[in-house]
């Protein structure tokens, strides 16, 4: 009676399936019947190389770009940036639909008033940290090229567009890069943690603004790493997009 009391407690103390990290991430985000599928790797391998690859190109010498720059090219510029980026969101949605999730497993639930608090708190703490970045960089010999100010259009149709942009970029790339990039990362290597995602993620991230040059993919991929920082503390994705937002916005009234 005694020995089966004994198997009883050690079976009992030995499964502690609650405790499993990855089983807690799985229910956190409501993933638990997630399934590969041929276009995981297909997004996976799109989002980590190739879509940084193609930013490539401008990053021997982005002042060049951005100088022919003008109020037509940068419209083009704006329209493509668009349509571009919500195709990828769209491929991300049909990827989960096969997936056997949905988009609330990267993030994307219910706007809570909570995550705009989150938003407000991390734009202000980051713009801190990032001034702080971008004073080293320029003590070590590379600074913020300043030209990417010239990215901010000065014309009534350029800057309606613009708000178009930042509130694309804010939610495409967010659900993108941090929604479904850091989820699958540890979903298909099953990892017990959120370092290779969250590091993965970043660095792709800042690869893609590969046109700001190499001060620019060092400051954003820093940037990456703080909202992968938000994303992981709260849960959602929503303080994310809402600070990308307007961080993006903000360039109209504060031109860096």
């Amino acid at each position: 009676m005694e020995q089966d009391q004994f198997k009883r407690i050690e079976v009992y103390q030995v499964s502690p399936e609650d405790s499993d990290p990855l089983r807690e991430f799985k229910s956190r985000f409501g993933i638990g019947q997630f399934r590969i599928s041929v276009l995981t790797w297909v997004t996976l391998l799109f989002l980590i190389l190739l879509y940084p690859a193609a930013s490539g190109g401008l990053s021997e010498d982005p002042s060049a770009f951005l100088q022919d720059l003008n109020p037509g090219v940068r419209i083009i510029l704006f329209a493509v940036t668009i349509v571009l980026q919500w195709s990828i969101f769209f491929l991300i949605w049909i990827t989960t639909y096969r997936e056997k999730t949905t988009l609330a497993g990267i993030g994307l639930k219910r706007l809570r008033s909570i995550d705009v608090a989150w938003a407000v708190a991390f734009l202000v703490a980051s713009n801190l940290i990032l001034t702080g970045i971008a004073w080293f960089l320029a003590q070590i010999g590379l600074p913020m090229p300043g030209e990417i100010s010239l990215l901010i259009p000065e014309d009534t149709a350029g800057r309606v567009l613009w708000v178009g942009v930042s509130f694309t970029a804010g939610f495409c790339e967010e659900a993108a890069f941090r929604g479904y990039l850091m989820t699958r990362i540890r979903l298909v290597g099953r990892l017990m943690n959120w370092v290779i995602p969250a590091a993965v993620s970043s660095f792709a991230f800042g690869f893609c603004h590969a046109y700001q040059g190499l001060p620019g993919v060092i400051l954003i991929t820093c940037y990456g790493l703080l909202f992968a920082l938000l994303y992981i503390r709260t849960g959602s994705l929503w303080p994310c997009v809402i600070a990308h937002s307007l961080q993006d916005l903000g360039a109209l009234f504060f031109p860096q």
